[in-house]
């Protein structure tokens, strides 16, 4: 009645079965073998543990944060007895202020963001983001120390302290560089049934440049040798399977097997797929595969029961509640600084306008359950701009953008009024961006899918904000509608956290503003 699995074939066996084998052989072949096999599942382990090293790194250079003002008092007081112990009943304190200010400004800063975008160059990029982290960091302390004098520290110290952190932090990130740069950290992927699907995603050089993490060992079609799709990659990628999918994997030290089939529909070898999974190597489909590694999904080939089968979309009473409770606060504290720079910006606009236009400028916008409200932003075009009343999106070098509308939109300013909305609940603190119906209706014409960005309240910051620049293209949207499904589906108190605090990062070097 029931229909049971087959037996695992013996060539497909586990890591513990092809031990035990061991006992047959005589005593030096059966070390000898049993070292390279151990070799094996060491190094495996290694690179297995690539997905975790941004927090293995982050443990290091907090460690290194703590060391830093311990070498600035050795330095400064050397020889002064004395003021080196009173300078060391206060370390404690004053070391768990500066590294908290630092490991949060180095954050902001996106230097811990497995999924991000370069500046100039991975060295470039690294010490620019340092530097502008210490500074900041600095400035933060210096506030801090005017606002609760009992953690202060002395100019000297202070400085040697932010010197010797750049100097630790510099040698942990080039440590870290070259141990990624050389593959001692990138896992091991085969792709096996890879069809034209797999080929137009992951064959291409510039998609595969985002693959920091992973080396694709190759292709290899179905070890059953029925194909569910034919093979679309270069054929000098291709690898044949000798012996077992199971063999062929630990001969090449693979961490993830990726099912980049076609038409998922044929029957795979699930006896070889399954002896692989239970040996400890990684199994997974490609749009699981092009998730994890891009932070996006792939919208190529998407069927509705993703969306219903997937785990982990959290909508539930208490991820809204704390949504809300994460949303009230973190404005609450934006407005409690920005409110001085709030009131710059609108009377620069007034100025400009000499006296007549108003500041505000209230627009239409779609939010959650496709309900239309106002969103709110300060004046960045002329009064005039859209007369025909014909919606569009903003271009680079927008002649409608007044002087004060193009700085305020670069540093991002224009954005601020738009707490209003996130006190009265039509926008969250995180989502994807709102659009103007005109267009939304458009979109959604176009684009599969495109309205389950409105399953959440939207955001005045967003995952797709981070990772793409300002979209102004059905082409724009298609992208930016992969990471705010990535979003939707992982969203979190923390992931919102950390794009909050990554924020700073877009405004500081103005990315993605027009």
């Amino acid at each position: 009645m029931f229909k049971t699995f087959e037996p695992i074939p013996a060539m497909t066996r586990s890591k513990g079965d092809a031990l035990r084998t061991l006992d047959q052989l005589h005593v030096p072949a059966r070390l000898a073998t049993r070292l390279q096999i151990h070799h094996h599942l060491i190094s495996r382990l290694f690179r297995q543990q690539s997905l975790r090293w941004f927090g293995v790194l982050a443990v290091v250079e907090i460690a290194l944060l703590v060391l830093a003002p311990w070498l600035a008092i050795q330095t400064r007081f050397y020889a002064d007895p004395v003021s080196l112990e009173a300078a060391g009943t206060m370390l404690p304190l004053q070391t768990g202020v500066f590294v908290a200010v630092v490991w949060i400004s180095m954050m902001a800063l996106g230097m811990y963001q497995r999924h991000g975008r370069e500046i100039k160059g991975v060295l470039i990029g690294t010490l620019t983001r340092l530097v502008v982290a210490l500074i900041g960091s600095a400035l933060v302390l210096m506030v801090l120390f005017f606002l609760a004098p009992g953690v202060e520290v002395g100019r000297g110290v202070l400085a040697l302290s932010l010197a010797y952190a750049f100097a630790l932090l510099i040698l942990s990130r080039l440590t870290f560089s070259r141990l990624a740069n050389g593959g001692r950290l990138h896992r091991r992927a085969l792709f096996l049934d890879a069809g034209t699907r797999a080929s137009a995603l992951l064959v291409d050089e510039q998609l595969e440049d985002e693959l920091r993490s992973v080396s694709i060992v190759g292709f290899a079609a179905n070890g059953t040798g029925a194909q569910s799709s034919p093979v679309a990659v270069d054929p000098a990628r291709m690898i044949k399977i000798n012996g077992s999918l199971l063999d062929t994997a630990f001969e090449q030290q693979i961490d993830d097997i990726v099912v980049a089939s076609d038409d998922m529909r044929n029957c795979l070898s699930m006896n070889e797929l399954m002896s692989c999974r239970l040996a400890g190597i990684n199994v997974l489909r490609l749009d699981s595969f092009y998730e994890r590694e891009m932070g996006r999904v792939m919208l190529e080939g998407l069927l509705p029961s993703w969306f219903i089968f997937t785990p982990r979309f959290n909508s539930t009473v208490l991820r809204r509640f704390s949504r809300r409770l994460f949303d009230l606060a973190s404005a609450a504290g934006i407005l409690l600084v920005a409110w001085p720079v709030m009131v710059l910006v609108a009377l620069a606009i007034w100025l400009e306008s000499g006296g007549r236009g108003p500041v505000l400028y209230f627009q239409d916008r779609v939010g959650e359950g496709d309900k239309v409200f106002a969103l709110v932003k300060f004046r960045s075009m002329r009064t005039d701009a859209e007369n025909d009343g014909v919606a569009r999106w903003a271009q680079a070098g927008d002649d409608r953008i007044t002087r004060v509308g193009s700085l305020i939109r670069k540093l991002r300013l224009d954005e601020l009024p738009q707490l209003y909305n996130v006190f009265m609940g039509n926008m969250s603190m995180v989502g994807p961006r709102p659009e103007r119906p005109e267009i939304v209706a458009g979109l959604q014409r176009e684009i599969p899918y495109y309205g389950l960005r409105h399953s959440i309240s939207p955001g005045l910051t967003g995952w797709a904000q981070l990772r793409y620049p300002y979209g102004a293209s059905v082409e724009d949207a298609i992208e930016k509608l992969r990471y705010d499904l990535y979003y939707i589906k992982n969203q979190s108190l923390l992931f919102d956290l950390q794009i909050l605090l990554q924020t700073v990062e877009v405004v500081l070097f103005r990315r993605g503003s027009r």
